[in-house]
């Protein structure tokens, strides 16, 4: 009787601890925003190569933008989203670019152009399906690698930072993975705490959460 009652409380223990590793295992909640209201703060920074023609070549210019979004709930169905940005404008170029406030200016603000966007696309498929566990990592359809390397905190808020890589062939033949994209995200924040995009090595776009509420 002793022995049998032994081997039940055992299996038991079993089916509880392997229920409790599946309860741990977290996910992000990629564009979900349940609580009763959320505010970001982010600052933007897109860097772009431009050409001078008094030096005869190219150096890299950088836009620093902030912006702040706030979500509030109104019912079951319909949420309140209240966006505001703040950009420091050279003051010859200033009534230019007031002409196209709200428009030009705001384009892809969360994105910062084409190739941005398509990381953002990139992340959409695959952000629900990522387990957040440092080590874990996972190849998304178009041949992309996807590694968790530790946890960190932006804003206060702690985060899992992962890699997104794609494997390339070099001059030499070698297999080489190419770093295309940088991010923290917290399993209950909806949006990324922070962000860095690649470009043939270079930081083109980054967007870091500098603030964030949530009631």
């Amino acid at each position: 009787m002793f022995r049998k009652t032994t081997v039940m409380l055992l299996v038991v223990a079993l089916v509880l601890l392997g229920s409790t590793v599946v309860l741990a295992q977290e996910y992000w909640a990629w564009n979900q925003f349940n609580t009763a209201g959320e505010k970001f703060k982010y600052e933007i920074v897109i860097r772009s190569l431009q050409w001078d023609y008094n030096a005869g070549g190219e150096y890299w210019q950088e836009t620093k933008q902030y912006q702040t979004i706030e979500i509030k709930p109104i019912d079951a169905e319909t949420s309140e989203v209240t966006m505001a940005n703040t950009y420091a404008i050279p003051n010859d170029d200033l009534d230019d670019q007031l002409n196209f406030m709200g428009g030009m200016l705001n384009i892809s603000l969360l994105t910062g152009g084409g190739l941005s966007f398509t990381e953002f696309l990139m992340l959409g498929t695959f952000a629900a399906d990522l387990e957040l566990e440092v080590g874990n990592s996972m190849q998304t359809f178009d041949g992309a690698r996807i590694r968790v390397i530790e946890k960190r905190n932006v804003a206060g808020v702690e985060g899992y930072y992962f890699t997104r890589s794609m494997r390339e062939t070099d001059a030499d033949g070698n297999r080489v993975d190419i770093l295309t994209s940088e991010w923290v995200v917290a399993p209950n924040v909806g949006w990324p705490l922070s962000v860095q995009i690649y470009q043939d090595g270079e930081v083109v776009y980054s967007m870091v959460l500098v603030e964030y509420e949530r009631k």
